[in-house]
């Protein structure tokens, strides 16, 4: 099972993320710029869902992507994070969700964008 946690200081809009799947982590480190984040906060709330992705580069990298993969409502959360934005290597998981989890994750994303909560934990469901 896979998890993603998503942590934010907001004196230094500066948001932390680790991913583990399996054996599997990875971690970086992006500013948070709402500007940015809003986009893909709307793009989280559409149904059906067609894609909606994130993309921060600075200093590190995150690449969010969320899609659907069957047509009953079963969707998947394509993240990938290196530690350095011009990385040649870097660490890409992918979980299963549905879109009680989706709302959950743009709830708390919403709150995080506000300043009123400082972590996120996104796990698979299996």
């Amino acid at each position: 099972m896979g998890r993603i946690v998503l942590t934010y200081d907001p004196y230094w809009p500066m948001l932390d993320i680790d991913i583990v799947q399996g054996n599997f982590r990875g971690h970086g480190v992006v500013y948070f710029t709402i500007n940015e984040v809003s986009e893909f906060m709307t793009s989280l709330k559409a149904y059906p869902l067609e894609r909606a992705m994130l993309s921060l580069k600075s200093p590190g990298l995150l690449n969010i992507s969320v899609f659907p993969t069957d047509g009953v409502g079963h969707l998947a959360v394509r993240i990938e994070v290196a530690e350095d934005a011009d990385a040649v290597e870097f660490a890409r998981i992918q979980l299963r969700t549905d879109y009680s989890g989706l709302s959950r994750f743009h709830n708390q994303l919403t709150l995080m964008a506000e300043g009123d909560l400082n972590e996120i934990v996104l796990e698979e469901k299996g």
